[in-house]
């Protein structure tokens, strides 16, 4: 299994983020302003000749001039090894698409696989202001997701996907995952339990997992919590699919069918969430269990558009990721934070509604508050971990004029502007270029390997 990326662009050492244009702290704008990065955390901020006075000269600093400095994107959910098959799959219903299309093809895939289209995944998340994720896949010992975010510099949020059909083995894949991954890096690489989804899972076995969960916090969960996450409430048809399927009672709505089982808690990240019922909100109210949006495939998809003016107004905590790349497809999360702010204005007819700033504050505090870190990530303050994003306003013709850094980042800002950015105060990319990867071979073997899967399955 090939390591493309290079074990010199992580390592640590002061940076001086210095004259920043704007910065988009946790407190407010600030202008002309630069920020001072040691130990892996912003530990100083103010105008240049100050943080040098206090803290010294940094082993590297970046001029931020003209440039627009913000908290990296989090991005709540997604399946990162699936970039391997972006577009080999389109235009179906979900459930096909599942079963006759991906489920098939993903029987045949290698650990190798695993790795390199997580690997893919997590160049692309760098290279557009990502710089934490939560994904849902397959862990393997000799190639798994993550791995390849362990590699990167990224930061992450991983789980084993567990099915009825995968049951036995998907649990002990989930102890050997926290055994050899949870808390990697000073908890940089966290792992959760993940039971695929409610229509996936019978109600044994979701108390099964959780109590798995109880089993993994009691031995390894000190000091990162084990968390866990599954889709709800995505298709139109789920509750009198778990129904029928199970003969449960769904008529309150699937969220409330979890928590009816005890396994919606506080410490659970819920994907999707477009077909929630009164009830629903409640259980997610009583339950303090989060949501994570995934707007752009939801269309994608034809699965509708969630309500997040509700869920937020009700004082859930939400947040919004992609999905994978094979259902959306891509892993920017500029575009799924626009459309989630627009989607709440064009369905209600309401344009006051998810306004920029609470779009942006989903698409990173919003993250953290999910992931229980908002004391170390989602926003620009003194002692947080730098994972920081620097925006180049001279390369998009979009900043100008630019009388508000919010609207501006929201409504017209895209990938094509990030040109650094840092997690846990390294590094990971400069000038748009990810230090370190070997970018041309990634590539190559991606397409390799695309090739071999289309022509088996012809």
């Amino acid at each position: 299994m090939t390591n493309y990326f290079s074990s010199t662009s992580k390592k640590q050492g002061s940076v001086l983020i210095s004259g920043a244009k704007i910065v988009l702290t946790e407190s407010g704008v600030a202008r002309d302003c630069s920020l001072f990065v040691m130990d892996k955390k912003i530990c100083d901020i103010g105008d240049r000749s100050t943080l040098l006075r206090r803290n010294g000269n940094p082993d590297t600093e970046i001029d931020a001039s003209n440039c627009l400095v913000m908290p990296g994107f989090i991005n709540n959910h997604s399946h990162m090894a699936m970039s391997l098959l972006r577009g080999y799959a389109e235009d179906l219903p979900l459930l096909r698409w599942l079963r006759e299309r991906v489920w098939p093809v993903e029987a045949t895939l290698k650990p190798s696989d695993i790795y390199l289209g997580a690997a893919l995944s997590a160049a692309e998340c760098l290279l557009s202001g990502t710089t934490c994720i939560t994904s849902m896949y397959f862990y393997h010992e000799s190639g798994n997701e993550a791995q390849a975010v362990f590699d990167s510099g990224l930061r992450g949020i991983l789980a084993h996907g567990i099915f009825d059909w995968t049951a036995e083995d998907g649990l002990k894949k989930t102890v050997d995952f926290v055994k050899s991954w949870h808390g990697r890096d000073e908890g940089r690489i966290r792992i959760a339990v993940s039971p695929h989804a409610p229509y996936s899972c019978g109600p044994e076995l979701l108390k099964r997992i959780e109590q798995l969960r109880t089993d993994l916090n009691s031995k390894f969960g000190h000091p990162y919590k084990v968390l866990s996450t599954i889709h709800v409430a995505e298709a139109r048809n789920e509750q009198n699919e778990i129904s029928e399927r199970y003969k449960v009672e769904t008529k309150k709505g699937v969220a409330t069918y979890l928590r009816s089982l005890g396994v919606l808690t506080e410490d659970t990240i819920a994907a999707h969430c477009i077909h929630l019922t009164d009830e629903d909100f409640v259980a997610f109210k009583t339950t303090r269990a989060s949501i994570a949006s995934c707007p752009v495939s939801n269309l994608k998809v034809g699965m509708g558009v969630a309500d997040l003016s509700r869920a937020l107004r009700e004082g859930i905590v939400v947040s919004l990721g992609t999905d994978g790349p094979a259902s959306n497809n891509s892993l920017d999360m500029f575009e799924t934070m626009k459309m989630a702010s627009l989607l709440q204005k064009g369905i209600a007819g309401d344009t006051t509604l998810m306004g920029a700033y609470q779009a942006f504050k989903t698409a990173t505090l919003g993250g953290a508050m999910s992931m229980h870190q908002e004391d170390l990530l989602g926003s620009i303050s003194i002692g947080k971990l730098a994972d920081i994003v620097v925006l180049d306003l001279s390369r998009d013709l979009r900043s100008t004029p630019l009388y508000d850094p919010y609207f501006y980042v929201v409504y017209a800002a895209s990938s094509a502007s990030v040109r650094d950015v840092l997690v846990d105060g390294r590094i990971i990319v400069r000038d748009r270029k990810i230090l370190g990867l070997d970018l041309d071979r990634l590539r190559a073997d991606v397409d390799a390997r695309a090739a071999e899967i289309q022509q088996s399955s012809m």
